[in-house]
């Protein structure tokens, strides 16, 4: 949103100089128009910057961005699943379910935690594929923007 207010701005820097110019040349008494012409720039872009500026820091905004980083339980589960194959004999053979098939369930704190149940299929130690249940808690940072695990349990 910075580049477009950044973009708009120069497109009214821009729409103003070739108008000022424009006026220069074609009449002698323009002085006036001309600083009319500044002025409404002025204030356009003032009032550009002011609604940016409080649309940035706007409290509603930090809400929507929170429900946007911490509500997405599609995201979590697959995060659960890079945790998981990291702990697995044989990781390559991880197959994993679907978030919205039967056994798996993510439910989301509301304050950037998971906690998800679900299972994997892949092979132990003697090559033959077993089903693991998992049980994993795990947390967003916002400010990082990194997953990190709190607890995981694989039966």
């Amino acid at each position: 949103m910075t580049f477009l207010m950044i973009l708009f701005t120069v497109a009214v820097v821009f729409v103003v100089y070739v108008t000022c110019s424009v006026m220069a040349t074609t009449s002698k008494t323009a002085e006036g128009k001309i600083r009319f012409t500044l002025a409404v720039a002025a204030v356009i872009l003032i009032g550009g910057w002011s609604w940016f500026y409080s649309w940035k820091s706007s409290p509603q905004r930090e809400i929507e961005a929170q429900v946007r980083d911490c509500g997405n339980t599609t995201l979590a589960f697959v995060m659960s699943q890079n945790f998981v194959k990291q702990r697995l004999k044989s990781p390559a053979s991880a197959n994993f379910p679907y978030v919205n098939d039967s056994g798996v369930d993510v439910f989301a704190d509301g304050a950037c935690g998971y906690s998800v149940s679900a299972y994997v299929d892949s092979q132990n130690g003697f090559g033959a594929m077993i089903r693991s249940s998992y049980q994993a808690k795990i947390s967003y940072d916002r400010k990082t923007k990194l997953w990190s695990l709190g607890d995981l349990v694989i039966q």
